[in-house]
């Protein structure tokens, strides 16, 4: 809504219209919305919040379990490596890319 419009709700139909403040011209009309008998927005309101809920909260429980997972395995290949060094005897130091100019 800009400054130059303003809402009505319809008393009869129940629907909503954004009408220009200088022409009266109707700009949008939104249809009533529709609600099913006998049903309570509250209670699907906190129904759908709670699903929301427990599906954020099953991807970031498996998102911490990924991390756990990809640090264990870069953690064996860490392990692997340094494993390999030591077998083979090299006890140099890799060049330092300072030293390299």
């Amino acid at each position: 809504m800009s400054e130059g419009t303003f809402l009505i709700d319809c008393p009869c139909c129940k629907a909503r219209i954004e009408v220009d403040r200088k022409t009266g011209k109707v700009l949008k009309h939104w249809d009533k919305p529709q609600v099913k008998p006998g049903g309570d927005l509250m209670q699907e309101a906190m129904k759908k919040m709670q699903e929301d809920k427990a599906r954020l909260d099953s991807y970031f429980s498996n998102a911490g379990k990924s991390m756990e997972e990809k640090k264990k395995e870069l953690e064996e290949k860490f392990q692997k490596e340094k494993k390999r060094i030591e077998e083979s005897g090299d006890t140099s130091r890799p060049d330092s890319p300072f030293d390299l100019d």
